[in-house]
């Protein structure tokens, strides 16, 4: 009769009928591992990117990243997110509960890594069986491979573009406010631009190199870097830091760089060569910090819109202070940066080149 309900259910009469399945056999059943962990317990919110890690003795785990979220925080700015295709006002969310699933046998372990999270707490008083006792730490072949965690780190670098300065008085004027920086994903020299999304990269800040995961901040309505955060893991825990440039610093930001790169007749000369009939080219921008300096790094991508169209890496764009240079590699752009075929980088005004109200 099992047999035959899950035949059924599952639309597949070989499960209830064939003569290979004995009393022996197992089946899994909702294989995907965000939707496994939603049947355990519905009442978190999942990140929609897990990652795999490989255990010490060869296991494959998925490890998923879970919030615990309020709207009733007293003295709390509220702020918009969405999952499971809604959106939902928030002003309180935790990274507390880490779920490790074995990719295997699909057996789901949830692990409170923040014991001050009240509502956490809470779920484990209620199922007590689900999670893992609290005197079992995650495995540490398992915690040094965690990365930041990127739908709480959209959420706090949204909240710190106001309240990155908490003096009462600066808060009511609101005249420190910051901005998502910006750049052009294609050629224009004029354009309000594609804000940059947060992105994992090898970062070199206080003496240490590890996987961050890094946003940079301009004055609001204008295109200098003044700041940029920086979120890593320290065996299991998330840190989160915040690097401030001085505010007559000029730092050159995204959208500035491209400008000066369209203007110079050696760089745009190159990217013209590519810019051919029946192709698009398209650009991305990666800023990596390197303890006190920016690297700057731009692909250029060509796209031959009547074939594959699938992009094609042409050009890579580098620079750092008041250099810029380009190449057919990265690894060739870095040295003509540090040749004489880098260009100079002048920057007249931080104002937006573009505004649109």
């Amino acid at each position: 009769m099992d047999r035959l309900v899950l035949g059924i259910t599952n639309g597949n009469w070989n499960l209830a009928f064939s003569k290979e399945i004995t009393n022996e056999s197992k089946i899994l059943i909702n294989r995907n591992i965000i939707q496994r962990a939603k049947k355990a317990l519905p009442y978190l919110i999942y990140d929609e990117n897990p990652y795999t890690v490989i255990t010490e003795d060869g296991r494959i785990v998925w490890v998923i990243d879970a919030y615990t979220v309020s709207n009733n925080y007293p003295y709390s700015q509220y702020t918009s997110i969405e999952h499971d295709n809604i959106k939902e006002n928030i002003n309180y969310i935790r990274n507390s509960v880490k779920v490790i699933v074995d990719s295997y046998d699909g057996t789901i372990s949830y692990y409170i890594t923040d014991r001050t999270d009240p509502i956490a707490m809470a779920y484990r008083n209620i199922y007590d069986t689900l999670f893992v006792d609290l005197d079992e730490e995650i495995p540490e072949d398992i915690t040094e491979h965690f990365i930041y965690p990127e739908f709480l780190y959209k959420v706090q670098a949204e909240v710190l573009k106001i309240y990155h300065n908490v003096k009462p008085d600066v808060l009511y004027r609101a005249d420190d406010l910051w901005d998502i920086a910006k750049y052009n994903s294609v050629k224009s020299t004029k354009s309000t631009g594609t804000y940059l999304n947060p992105y994992y990269t090898m970062v070199k800040t206080d003496n240490q190199e590890k996987l961050g995961l890094v946003q940079i901040y301009t004055p609001d309505e204008k295109q200098n870097i003044i700041s940029y955060i920086v979120g890593t893991t320290n065996k299991g825990t998330n840190q989160l830091k915040l690097y401030k440039f001085s505010a007559d610093s000029n730092i050159v930001g995204p959208m500035q760089l491209d400008k000066q790169i369209e203007e110079d007749d050696v760089i745009s000369s190159e990217l013209e060569a590519l810019n051919t009939t029946g192709t698009k080219l398209t650009k991305q921008m990666i800023i990596v910090p390197i303890d006190n300096t920016l690297l700057y790094v731009e692909p250029i991508y060509q796209t031959m819109l009547n074939e594959s169209e699938v992009p094609v890496l042409k050009k890579v764009i580098v620079a750092s202070g008041n250099k810029v240079a380009i190449g057919d590699t990265l690894t060739k752009a870095l040295e003509n940066l540090l040749s004489t075929y880098a260009v100079d980088i002048e920057i007249e005004n931080t104002d937006d080149v573009e505004r649109f109200n």
